[in-house]
């Protein structure tokens, strides 16, 4: 078996846990200009922790999400561009020669709501837009991140299909079963299996339902991933974390995919340089 490939950990839970009030709608993407410094700090944290790749912390750095905030139309554009290039510069100047950049995507509104999909035309303007920014920029890949529904994540993949980087594609779920639309996850791994996907994975999911969907995965993708989120009961939007699994049942579920044939493990919200550091310790024997 190839060597294990390990992702980063989370960005927002950290900032949470490190004194950070992460305002409404554009979320961890603040830090990205109003404190630079703890951003790098964190992403050389999982480095230090034996990260192979990390994100970028643009999982709200969009137009939708700035203009919620107040800004005129003008004006979301131009601050969620400065934020996108802000996170890349960042994650680059963190990982130097030896990790790997994933220029992260995700769903225009509520990861866990894929009610809330805007549209297909308003969707496919605004994916067009991030990915425009995003082939202008040095990053190693695209991670389409907690994508909820089949319409979007193939909105999304449109809007990259010419890149000549590589593309990872990550679920969130309902249940082991659907992902959070309520679609077949068999459903949406062979859409994505239609596209020049590079890896298909799973994130932001407990660790019980990560787990019931492993077999699914696994059978049907040559190269594939978890990343699960570490809170107990339904995820939070604003990613506050009450509850926590132990560590050890992480480990066990890490251990377990790679057995099944992963080649990517990570953390998602809850999860620390900490985490990644026990995994790391443990599957990379």
């Amino acid at each position: 078996m190839d060597k294990t490939i390990f992702l980063d950990g989370a960005v927002g839970s950290e900032l949470i846990l490190k004194g950070e009030n992460l305002p409404p709608h554009i979320w961890s993407a603040d830090i990205n200009l109003t404190n630079p410094n703890l951003l790098l700090n964190i992403h050389r944290e999982y480095i230090q922790a034996g990260s192979d790749y990390i994100t970028t912390n643009t999982f709200r750095s969009t137009p939708r999400a700035y203009k919620k905030t107040g800004l005129s139309g003008f004006e979301s554009k131009r601050m969620a561009k400065e934020s996108m290039e802000a996170a890349v510069c960042i994650a680059k100047e963190a990982a130097l020669e030896k990790t790997k950049v994933l220029g992260s995507i995700a769903p225009l509104e509520d990861c866990y709501c894929p009610e809330l999909f805007p549209g297909e035309l308003p969707a496919r303007r605004e994916f067009d837009v991030i990915a425009g920014w995003f082939e202008n920029l040095d990053i190693d890949g695209y991670i389409l991140e907690t994508m909820n529904s089949l319409t979007e994540t193939e909105i999304c993949l449109d809007s990259i299909e010419g890149t000549s980087r590589p593309i990872w594609v990550s679920f969130n779920l309902l249940d082991s079963c659907r992902i959070q639309s309520g679609e077949n996850l068999v459903d949406a791994i062979s859409m994505a299996n239609n596209y020049n996907i590079d890896c298909i994975l799973l994130n932001c999911n407990s660790l019980e339902r990560t787990r019931g969907a492993l077999e699914i995965i696994s059978e049907r993708c040559s190269k594939w991933g978890i990343y699960p989120n570490l809170g107990i009961g339904e995820p939070s939007p604003d990613g506050v974390i009450t509850e926590y699994s132990p560590d050890q049942e992480f480990i066990s579920l890490c251990k377990a995919a790679v057995d099944l044939g992963a080649s990517v493990v990570g953390g998602c919200c809850g999860t620390s340089p900490r985490h990644i550091k026990l995994i790391v310790e443990k599957l990379n024997i």
